[in-house]
C-alpha cells in the first residue's frame, strides 16, 4: 500500500545555508525562488609575489638546513636530510639533479657550510662535524670528522676561513682554523651563553641567545681570547632570539624571534652603549606563525628570511627604520610553528635563492619575474548563472606583462586555453567561461609572461587546481553522527583511533588535537586517543609505539565511471621531541588486499583540512573498494634522538560523489537503473522521510509537470513494470 501526503513546503539550502529554492510537493504547482550566486573572484593571498619558482626537488623524507656554493663555474646546493645530506647540481636552475648523498645518523637537525672545496655538516645526532671533500664535485667524499663534541645545533664559516660550532656540549662556541680544510685545528672557545645561531663578520661574532632573549656582540680578532663587546635584551624572555644578521656597514643588526607571533627586529647598533630598536617586521599571517633564519644578501639592500609556514620572504632594508616586504614565496598551505621553510641560501653568483622546505625538499627561486595572484574558484553548486568568472592579478617586477592565459580541462586529459584580458588596465586579468556539461570537475591553471621572456604559472608547484561544477550526485555521506561499519586495528600502545566528541589538547599554546568535530551541527568524529577532560596533557593521549589504522566500510563502486572522494582530516606531528618525524598515510584498495597511497606525508596541519581525490586515477572501481587512515609513531623513546613527535589525527565528513553523472528519469538511487528501490525512495521523498538531492529531485518529476506527487509514483511503477 502506497502512502502519501501533501507537504506544504520544503526549503533547500546549499552548504553555506543560502536559500536555493522552495518547492511545493503534492500540490498543483511548484514555486522556485533562486538564490543568485555571483561568481566574482577577489584577489587575496596567493603563493608568491615577485619571486618565481624555477624548480624544486623532493627527497622522500624531511629536510633541514641548506647551503650552496660556486665552484668550477658551477652552482651547487647541499641540503640536510633526516639520514644525511644531499648534494645537488643547480647550475641549470630549471633542471637540478642530485649528485650523491653523505649518510648520517637519524636527525631532523642538520646545518651545513662550505669552505675551500669542502662541506662541513653538523647535526644534533652524535655524529660530530663531518668533513666532505668536494674537490671533485661530482664525487663528494667523507674525509674526516671533528669529534671534540658529539652534537651541535649550528655551524658557521667566516670569510677568513674559521669554523664556528654552536649549540654543542661543553662550550657555547668552538672556533677552528680551516687552514687545512680537511684537518681543522681548535684555536679558541667562548663560554658565556648558549648560542643558538651566529654570524661572524669583520672579526665580530653576533650571537643569538635563544633561551634568554639576548643577543651578544663578541670580538674574535684573537680567536684564543674572544671578548664580549655588548649584550642586549630583545624584549622577549624564553624561546625567542633565534638568529641574527648584520648589515655590511655593521650599523644595524636584525634578529628573528622563534616563537608564536615572533617578529623580525631591526636594531641600531652604531653605539654599543645605546642600542635601539628602530623597526619591526611581521608577515600578514605572522601572529599565527614564526620566523626561523635570516640573511643579508651581499651587495643588496635585501634581507632574505626563511619564515617557516610563511615561506621565503624578501624585505627591503635600505631604510632599516622602515622595513618593507618586496617579495615572497609561500611553499605550502601547511600551518603551524615548525613547518615548511627551514633555511635559505642567498649568496649564489647567479642571484638565485635556494630554500629547504621541511616536508617538500629543495626549492630554487628567482627574485623578480612575473607574479600571479589568484583566489581559487570554489565548488559551484548553483548553476543559475551560466558562466564562471576567472580573475587574476598579474604584475611584472621588470618589463611589461604581455600574455596571460587560462588553461582548462573537464577530464584532466584534453586541455584548452583562452586568453585573459586586462579590461580595466589595472593588472587584473579575467576570462569568462561557460561549460556545456555539469556535475563535473573543472581543472585549470593560469600562465603569464612578460616582454623579457620571463614567465610564471599558478599554481607553481602543482600542475593545476580544480573545482566541482554542478551538484555531484552523492553515493555516501558519512559524518559519524550515526551508525557506521568502520573499524580499527592498531599496534600502537596509545592514541588508538576512537569515535567520540573531541576534548582537544594544547602544547605551548598551540592546539595539538582538535577540540571540535568538522560537521556543521555535529559532535562526533574519529580521533586518535581522546585527551581526558581538563588534563590538557597532549602527551597522554597521542599515538605512541606503533601505528593505529582506521578502516572504512567496503563500497560497491563498480556501477560508476568515476567517483570523487572527499574527507576532512586533522593531523599534527610538529611538536614534541622530534617534530615532523612521523607519517600520516591514507590508502585505497579495490580488493582489500593491495593498498595504494592517496596521502603519504610528514606535513603537519593543526586545523581541519579538506582532501579530494578522483578515484579512477588510483584504482579500478570495483565492488570492493575500501579506505584506511594510518597515524604512526615512528620515532620512539630509546631510539637515536630519543622520543617522537606529538602525533594526533582526526577524520570527519567522508563523502563519495559521482562525477559526470547524467540522471535517468526515475533513477533515484543513481545506480543507472529503475526498479522497485527507486519507487521506495520516491515514496519516502513524498512523505517527508527523505530529503533528496537536487539530482534526485530532477529525476523524481517523471511526468514533467513541475511538481512531485503520487502521479509520479504511478508513472515510475509503470516504468518498472514495463508498461511505459
Amino acid at each position: 500500500m502506497l502512502h502519501f501526503l501533501i507537504i506544504d513546503v520544503l526549503l533547500f539550502f546549499d552548504k553555506n545555508y543560502k536559500l536555493i529554492s522552495t518547492k511545493y510537493i503534492g500540490g498543483f504547482y511548484k514555486m522556485k525562488i533562486i538564490y543568485i550566486l555571483f561568481l566574482i573572484v577577489s584577489i587575496t593571498f596567493s603563493e608568491s609575489y615577485n619571486m618565481q619558482l624555477l624548480s624544486y626537488m623532493p627527497f622522500g623524507q624531511d629536510c633541514s638546513d641548506i647551503t650552496g656554493f660556486y665552484q668550477d663555474e658551477r652552482e651547487f646546493a647541499v641540503i640536510g636530510l633526516q639520514n644525511g645530506a644531499a648534494f645537488v647540481d643547480i647550475t641549470d636552475p630549471y633542471n637540478p639533479f642530485e649528485i650523491d648523498r653523505i649518510d648520517g645518523s637519524n636527525s631532523i637537525w642538520r646545518d651545513l657550510k662550505y669552505w675551500d672545496r669542502h662541506v662541513y655538516i653538523g647535526t644534533e645526532a652524535e655524529d660530530g662535524i663531518k668533513i666532505v671533500s668536494v674537490d671533485d664535485p661530482d664525487n663528494p667524499i667523507l674525509v674526516n670528522t671533528i669529534t671534540d663534541m658529539l652534537s651541535s645545533h649550528n655551524i658557521y664559516v667566516d670569510t677568513d676561513g674559521y669554523l664556528y660550532v654552536v649549540g654543542s656540549d661543553v662550550y657555547d662556541v668552538w672556533i677552528y682554523s680551516l687552514e687545512d680544510p680537511s684537518n681543522p685545528e681548535l684555536v679558541g672557545t667562548w663560554n658565556t651563553e648558549y648560542c643558538h645561531d651566529i654570524e661572524v663578520y669583520n672579526n665580530k661574532l653576533y650571537c643569538a641567545g635563544i633561551y634568554t632573549g639576548n643577543f651578544h656582540i663578541v670580538d674574535v680578532s684573537d680567536k684564543s681570547n674572544p671578548i664580549t663587546l655588548a649584550s642586549h635584551f630583545t624584549g622577549i624572555d624564553g624561546i625567542s632570539t633565534h638568529d641574527v644578521a648584520v648589515t655590511e656597514d655593521e650599523q644595524y643588526l636584525f634578529t628573528g624571534d622563534e616563537n608564536l607571533g615572533g617578529h623580525i627586529k631591526a636594531w641600531d647598533i652604531s653605539d654599543y652603549n645605546n642600542i635601539n630598536l628602530v623597526d619591526e617586521y611581521i608577515t600578514p599571517n605572522g601572529a599565527e606563525h614564526t620566523s626561523h633564519n635570516l640573511y643579508v644578501r651581499p651587495g643588496t639592500n635585501f634581507l632574505i628570511i626563511s619564515y617557516y609556514a610563511d615561506g621565503t620572504r624578501a624585505v627591503d632594508i635600505s631604510d632599516p627604520t622602515n622595513l618593507e616586504e618586496i617579495a615572497y614565496y609561500d611553499m605550502s598551505d601547511i600551518e603551524g610553528l615548525y613547518v615548511s621553510n627551514w633555511g635559505t641560501y642567498a649568496y649564489l653568483p647567479s642571484g638565485n635563492i635556494i630554500s629547504s622546505d621541511i616536508e617538500q625538499g629543495l626549492f630554487v627561486f628567482e627574485l623578480g619575474g612575473v607574479s600571479i595572484l589568484h583566489d581559487e574558484i570554489q565548488d559551484i553548486d548553483d548553476l543559475q548563472i551560466p558562466y564562471v568568472y576567472f580573475s587574476a592579478n598579474v604584475e611584472s617586477f621588470d618589463g611589461e606583462v604581455e600574455n596571460v592565459t587560462l588553461h582548462y580541462s573537464l577530464d584532466n586529459n584534453n586541455w584548452n586555453d583562452t586568453a585573459m584580458f586586462d579590461n580595466a588596465n589595472n593588472g587584473e586579468y579575467s576570462a569568462t567561461m561557460t561549460f556545456d556539461q555539469s556535475n563535473i570537475i573543472v581543472y585549470y591553471y593560469i600562465t603569464a609572461s612578460n616582454n623579457l621572456g620571463q614567465s610564471s604559472q599558478y599554481p607553481q608547484i602543482d600542475d593545476y587546481v580544480s573545482f566541482n561544477y554542478g551538484d555531484l550526485a552523492d553515493i555516501l555521506i558519512q559524518d559519524f553522527e550515526n551508525e557506521h561499519n568502520w573499524y580499527v586495528e592498531s599496534s600502537a600502545s596509545a592514541g588508538i583511533w576512537e569515535l567520540g566528541i573531541p576534548n582537544g589538547s594544547f602544547e605551548q599554546s598551540v592546539i595539538v588535537q582538535t577540540d571540535a568535530d568538522h560537521t556543521e551541527d555535529g559532535e562526533k568524529c574519529f580521533i586518535t586517543g581522546n585527551d581526558p577532560v581538563d588534563t590538557n596533557s597532549p602527551g597522554q593521549a597521542d599515538v605512541d609505539g606503533g601505528e593505529t589504522v582506521l578502516y572504512s566500510d567496503i563500497y560497491n563502486l563498480s556501477d560508476y565511471n568515476d567517483v570523487l572522494l572527499t574527507y576532512w582530516r586533522w593531523y599534527t606531528n610538529n611538536l614534541g621531541n622530534n617534530p615532523g618525524s612521523d607519517v600520516w598515510n591514507v590508502q585505497i584498495s579495490s580488493n582489500s588486499d593491495n593498498w595504494i597511497d592517496l596521502e603519504y606525508t610528514t606535513a603537519s596541519l593543526n586545523e581541519w583540512h579538506e582532501k579530494r581525490f578522483v578515484l579512477s586515477e588510483y584504482i579500478e572501481l570495483t565492488n570492493s573498494v575500501q579506505f584506511r587512515f594510518i597515524a604512526s609513531d615512528m620515532f620512539n623513546d630509546g631510539d637515536n634522538g630519543s622520543g617522537g613527535s606529538l602525533v594526533e589525527a582526526a577524520v570527519d565528513d567522508f563523502k563519495l560523489e559521482i562525477i559526470g553523472y547524467d540522471y535517468i528519469i526515475g533513477d533515484l538511487n543513481l545506480d543507472s537503473e529503475t526498479n522497485i528501490l527507486d519507487v521506495v525512495i520516491l515514496v519516502n521523498i513524498i512523505v517527508g522521510e527523505l530529503i533528496p538531492s537536487d539530482l534526485q529531485l530532477d529525476a523524481s518529476d517523471l511526468n514533467g509537470d513541475g511538481f512531485v506527487d503520487v502521479i509520479d509514483v504511478v508513472s515510475l511503477v509503470n516504468i518498472v513494470l514495463g508498461d511505459n
